[in-house]
């Protein structure tokens, strides 16, 4: 729900990772060394950390309000996701001085209007990535809609230590996602997305997870892409309010439809 970049490794980052290594090797045998974890205790322990699978699949629909930043451009406005079962979303962003941009998914139409471009119906690729997005189990890595889930090393990404896996989605996609070490929470990921500019490297942050209910939803969420960053907070989540008619679709995309 909160997703997709080349590895920006600073000299920052690279200090962490030579700390982390130092601290690691006093125990006898670096963490460096050691063998990794399988994909299914990697998988585990994440699935744990975010309230369980029990927790995650008592949820019907899910709503979370916030705001959306262009960092470097100085813009900002209130932003309000909704999700729901099986695969339903609905993103809106209204920006001061610019107005709402709206993406959304019914589970067979993946759309995008904004006052710039207007509405348009996503294909290919991009409806594929919006059908990965939308599907409400997603954080669950199920095999419903994971076709791999692949340990490939440890670095360093967001400065912590992680678990770096290689995920193809049965839709073909796929992405590099990074799992903390310690906490085992999903704290990013790497790949691609398709746009108006063609397919660009994509990287996403994840933080500041809290308690909602039964279950630890990240509130922060940095995305880079072609060099704009941009930032979403968001400030609370409620459970089960949705109504399903929030993902009709609007007027201007059915007459793009018919």
């Amino acid at each position: 729900m909160f997703r997709r970049g080349d590895r920006r490794r600073s000299f920052v980052l690279w200090a962490g990772l030579a700390a982390w290594l130092f601290v690691s090797g006093q125990s006898g045998t670096r963490a460096q060394d050691a063998p990794l974890p399988t994909g299914q205790e990697i998988l585990a322990k994440h699935v744990a950390a975010i309230g369980g699978e029990t927790a995650w699949k008592a949820m019907k629909s899910l709503r979370g309000t916030g705001t959306f930043e262009l960092t470097a451009q100085g813009m900002s406005g209130s932003l309000e996701m909704m999700a729901a079962r099986p695969s339903k979303l609905l993103i809106r962003v209204t920006l001061t001085g610019i107005g709402k941009i709206e993406t959304g998914y019914d589970g067979k139409v993946a759309w995008s209007m904004d006052p710039v471009s207007g509405p348009a119906i996503l294909k290919d690729r991009a409806l594929q990535e919006m059908a990965d997005d939308a599907f409400f189990d997603g954080p669950l890595h199920g095999s419903d809609h994971i076709q791999t889930f692949t340990p490939v090393g440890r670095e360093v990404f967001a400065k912590k230590p992680a678990y770096k896996v290689k995920v193809v989605f049965k839709s073909g996609n796929e992405q590099f996602e990074y799992f903390d070490v310690e906490t085992g929470r999903l704290i990013g990921f790497e790949g691609t997305r398709d746009t108006p500019m063609g397919l660009v490297p994509t990287t996403e942050i994840i933080s500041e997870y809290q308690l909602f209910q039964n279950v630890r939803l990240p509130t922060s969420v940095v995305q880079r892409a072609i060099g704009i960053e941009s930032l979403i907070r968001i400030a609370s989540f409620e459970f089960d309010t949705v109504p399903a008619t929030v993902f009709d679709l609007p007027p201007a995309i059915k007459a793009l439809i018919k």
